[in-house]
């Protein structure tokens, strides 16, 4: 395992241990699913331009009421239009997927901001040549409304990196409901 990942697997591996004591302490979790939709740029080989496109996922997440804060887990998958020239060889990126820790706080009775943060994987297909799997971090930040019953909308920023050269940014939108 290459050492740059050690810090990021125990800083996982404590949040998780401490999102299980809080939970534990909850009460059951509220469990959420969300379209996402938005616009995408991954920087796939530096220098050379960045690949602007619209992403498009989904994501399935569980949110724990610690009194006063949310705890909560999410995963998603998704895919990207972007492509990009990369000398001769076209890019196109692929399959987004992420598992990350969520910490919300409420702001209001509708109203919640959200930092969260973890795995990132990312693949990305080359016309000739081998294809790119990257496996980093993502960090992210933005903001929950709830609209009627369970329904609520979000929107978010978000930051990734792939490990190698490959980095992407995400400004994104969404549509959910909890159950």
């Amino acid at each position: 395992m290459p050492a740059k990942r050690l810090p990021l697997l125990t800083c996982a591996a404590l949040a998780l241990s401490g999102l299980a004591a809080g939970a534990a302490q909850a009460e059951s979790p509220t469990i959420r699913a969300t379209a996402l939709a938005g616009l995408e740029r991954t920087d796939s080989a530096p220098g050379t331009g960045a690949a602007d496109g619209i992403y498009y996922g989904g994501q399935l997440g569980a949110d724990w009421d610690l009194g006063g804060v949310q705890l909560g887990v999410e995963g998603e998958l998704g895919e990207s239009t972007a492509s990009a020239l990369v000398g001769t060889n076209r890019a196109r990126q692929g399959v987004f997927a992420s598992a990350a820790l969520r910490l919300a706080v409420p702001l209001t009775g509708q109203l919640r901001v959200f930092a969260r943060g973890g795995y990132a994987y990312h693949r990305i297909s080359y016309d000739t040549g081998p294809d790119f799997s990257g496996s980093g971090y993502t960090l992210g930040a933005g903001a929950e409304a709830d609209l009627s019953g369970p329904l609520f909308v979000r929107g978010e920023y978000r930051y990734s990196d792939y490990g190698s050269t490959v980095r992407g940014q995400q400004f994104l939108g969404g549509v959910g409901l909890r159950f």
